[in-house]
């Protein structure tokens, strides 16, 4: 009897059932999915769960924390410079906190309520203060200085704002929770009605982090708000208006005075001339200001409608100049000595000359402006200072930053010369035109057209190249003042006119010659 062998397919089942369950793993994934991104979490939360207090800045949580002490709330000086005011220093070593405004100018010592304003001597209502290695200031002055609402919220929460900034308001269409974070999944705080007025902070996933006026923050999804109007608030500010004369640019000269001024008797007349720089005041050791100011030549100059800005170097000593702009103390110092000397000789105001300085000085060089323009502005003075024309030299140009420097002073002086100096190893020209031009593009990307004074060279160089022993170029100047270069060309004229002379004369005989020969 044959065999019928008959092949059954036992997999088919075990197939179908694996197949089931992969589905149902599906489907529960999928479920659980759903339910996590598209349910909303009932879990209910406090905003502020940390225990310390926190610090809210324009809608978003901030490093560090705010603190209370003697009933006065603080906020960490590193908050502040990171947020608010970059130019708020903390000088570690004289611990000594300095705040500029475009009016004042504030020392705050720590642990001290008898601190200094305008360099006079003022007393604070609270202290600078130290907590666990953090600075802090407190609030009272904070909110003065830099136009901002802090509102404190719970005892666990200092919610501030930028009052420059605009806000949007808006109303909630429908009651909705309001939540920590910008999604579904995040535990709600609290719950808003509908039509309820709220401010919008910002945006963020689609959703808008928002205040309302009972205090309460956070996220709310945006379908659920309408926007309008936008509130900005009008801070006015008192900006200084420096000396300008109407219709004209400035016509300033630089009056060298090394230890003696030059006799007012001397100067001719000065046609156009607004505005005399005489180099007076030069920096020493230990922030003393050496003094060689001359009261009877600036009664001449105001006789003569000048306005006089007294000119302060730094001595051409980087060295120097580094341990005065590092030192608060040592600013201080030279700061009260120009402006006694400003007073003391009706000065119209300072002219700042700072040259050789070492690159790593750079911020300090702009502290020092921002600490001694608002106090000379106090006394309706003018402020400019000297740059040179960009160029790679660390200690000769790229120590300026003329962006900074322009927005705190009234001037910048280009100097726009010796595009060849003194030792050149090249000779050329002091100021050649595309060189100029060159310069003054550089500076107009970072200054003000109209604080741009441009400095021009009243002298000029003459070169001579000669072949050394070695068979090396050699080159020398001497500097020519703009009478000895007139003299100079005319003495050099009168030469080649003796020459083409004697030449003339020498043809003529030839001719002369040439006619009786040829006779």
């Amino acid at each position: 009897m044959d065999k019928v062998l008959i092949q059954t397919n036992k997999k088919a089942p075990n197939l179908f059932a694996r197949s089931l369950k992969i589905t149902a793993v599906l489907i529960f994934l999928m479920s659980s999915l759903a339910f996590v991104y598209f349910i909303p979490s009932f879990e209910k939360a406090e905003l502020n769960q940390s225990g310390k207090i926190q610090i809210y800045y324009m809608g978003n949580l901030m490093d560090g924390q705010a603190l209370y002490k003697d009933n006065q709330l603080y906020l960490p000086i590193r908050f502040i410079q990171e947020q608010i005011d970059p130019t708020l220093q903390w000088d570690q070593k004289e611990k000594i906190a300095i705040v500029t405004t475009n009016k004042n100018v504030f020392h705050f010592p720590l642990g001290k309520k008898e601190g200094l304003l305008n360099l006079d001597p003022y007393n604070f209502t609270y202290p600078l203060i130290e907590e666990n290695g953090e600075i802090y200031l407190p609030i009272d002055p904070i909110q003065q200085y830099y136009d901002l609402q802090i509102v404190q919220l719970d005892h666990s929460i200092i919610n501030i704002h930028d009052l420059k900034k605009p806000i949007q308001q808006a109303i909630v269409l429908e009651t909705t929770k309001l939540r920590k974070e910008p999604t579904l999944r995040s535990p709600w705080i609290s719950e808003i009605e509908q039509g309820e007025e709220i401010n919008i902070i910002k945006e963020e996933q689609g959703w808008y982090w928002i205040e309302t006026k009972n205090g309460l923050m956070g996220y709310v999804d945006k379908r659920f708000v309408q926007l309008t109007s936008i509130i900005t608030n009008e801070i006015k500010k008192e900006i200084y208006q420096p000396w300008n004369p109407i219709g004209s640019p400035i016509l300033l000269t630089w009056e060298y005075a090394s230890n003696k001024t030059v006799n007012p008797d001397s100067i001719g007349n000065l046609s156009g001339l607004q505005v005399v720089s005489p180099t007076w005041f030069h920096l020493q050791k230990d922030g003393l200001v050496k003094n060689v100011a001359d009261k009877k030549y600036v009664e001449w100059a105001h006789k003569k409608g000048y306005q006089v800005w007294g000119l302060f170097s730094n001595s051409f000593d980087a060295k120097l100049t580094n341990s005065m702009l590092n030192d608060p103390k040592l600013r201080i110092k030279v700061i009260k000595q120009l402006l006694s000397y400003v007073e003391l000789y009706q000065l119209d105001g300072i002219n700042v000359d700072f040259e050789n300085v070492y690159l790593k000085d750079k911020e300090e060089l702009v502290q020092f402006l921002r600490e001694l323009t608002p106090l000379l502005h106090e006394k309706g003075r003018t402020v400019s200072i000297d740059v040179t024309v960009k160029s790679l030299s660390e200690n000769w140009s790229m120590f300026y930053d003329r962006k900074k420097i322009g927005e705190i002073v009234d001037y910048v002086m280009l100097m726009a010369y010796d595009e060849h100096w003194a030792t050149s190893p090249k000779a050329g020209s002091v100021a050649s035109i595309p060189w100029v031009e060159k310069g003054i593009k550089g500076i107009l990307e970072e200054v003000p057209n109209d604080k741009l004074i441009l400095g021009v060279p009243f002298y000029t160089r003459l070169w001579k190249e000669e072949i050394d022993e070695t068979g090396n170029k050699k080159v020398t100047s001497k500097t020519f003042t703009m009478e000895q270069t007139k003299e100079w060309i005319k003495k050099i004229m009168w030469k080649f006119n003796t020459i083409l002379n004697q030449v003339s004369i020498m043809l003529k005989k030839r001719k002369a010659l040439s006619l009786i020969r040829f006779g």
